[in-house]
């Protein structure tokens, strides 16, 4: 159980607040405090951002994470980003109780024949998810001025957006690998989805390189407000899956409750890698792979990973019960 914390009234202002505060500071003199209240330089919170890390992740970051990242400068990375669209038949019973329900039934079908995904561009991504968040603060702020009790409860919504980065990031003389799904507009269905980046034989990962974090914001049906929490999977999490293919990590989505509703959704994983032999290759590649839940699924499954994409193996489960995305990152060694 993960204790909740409020969020600096939205992630923008976490951002903004390094450069309000670094107008009349320097680089090295603290400048903000996240949501753990550790304490953050500029140059600090540069570095996590070039490394990969979200400002709701910043936010969300534990000491761990950030004594092993805050100095850490990529020299060089390439990265490589899906946009999708996802729809799906649900209920939209604004009854939260009443739509759990029901989700619960609509669920008990693998295939999911109502659940399509369309990739997109990045502009007309970002135009479609610009246009749900409107809509949904309208409505939103149409409720609180008209005294209605319950928000709009956005995991009705039958149509949710998601993004895919696959990075490998050249840090001094280590190589890393880093994977991050953002859910921009929140999923319906939210059960247990695998994070994973797969390798070929070149490379080996390093034992007790990984490390992955789920983080969300959210706010109260009725009250409302901003807040803040994560899952953190260390390397001694029992949810991690090492294989010479490379890492993957099982992560149980945040879902809503009487008392909360998710507002913003994403993941992230990072491991190193290291050549196998004296053999120096041509090239790195990396496969990243998104499997989510298209119904409600038991945390029991279990899955080989192998190289290239989609390169997941099922077992306790069956494949049809996940929508994949695959994304492929490439550089020179």
């Amino acid at each position: 159980m993960f204790k909740s914390k409020l969020l600096l009234g939205s992630l923008t202002a976490f951002a903004l607040a390094f450069a309000i505060q670094t107008s009349n500071a320097h680089a090295d003199e603290v400048v903000t405090k996240n949501s753990n209240g550790i304490e953050i330089t500029e140059t600090e919170y540069q570095n996590l951002t070039n490394l990969g890390f979200s400002d709701l992740a910043i936010n969300q970051m534990d000491q761990e994470a950030f004594d092993e990242n805050k100095d850490l400068k990529v020299d060089s990375q390439v990265e490589t980003t899906k946009y999708y669209e996802v729809k799906e038949s649900t209920d939209s019973n604004n009854n939260l109780s009443t739509n759990f329900k029901n989700k619960m039934l609509n669920n008990k079908n693998d295939n999911n024949d109502n659940y399509t995904t369309t990739e997109l561009t990045k502009e007309e991504y970002y135009k479609r998810v610009n246009k749900v968040k409107s809509e949904e603060q309208n409505t939103n702020q149409s409720v609180l001025k008209n005294g209605s009790k319950t928000l709009a409860a956005n995991d009705t919504s039958s149509t949710s957006y998601r993004k895919l980065t696959t990075s490998i990031q050249r840090i001094g003389t280590t190589l890393r690998l880093f994977d991050e799904f953002v859910w921009d507009v929140v999923p319906s269905t939210r059960s247990y989805d695998v994070l994973t980046t797969s390798i070929d034989s070149t490379f080996s990962p390093v034992a007790g390189s990984q490390h992955g974090q789920q983080i969300w914001s959210y706010t109260h049906p009725k009250l409302g407000g901003f807040y803040g929490d994560n899952a953190v999977y260390n390397s001694s999490s029992t949810t991690w899956n090492k294989q010479s293919a490379g890492y993957g990590v099982k992560m149980n989505l945040k879902d809503d409750t009487s008392t909360l509703r998710v507002t913003e959704l994403e993941g992230y994983m990072y491991y190193n890698i290291t050549r196998n032999s004296s053999v120096i290759p041509k090239l790195v590649n990396a496969y990243g792979n998104y499997s989510h839940a298209k119904s409600t699924v038991s945390s029991s499954y279990s899955y080989s990973l192998s190289f290239g994409g989609p390169a997941i193996g099922w077992s306790g489960v069956s494949s049809t019960s996940f929508d994949q995305l695959t994304t492929h990152a490439q550089t020179g060694y």
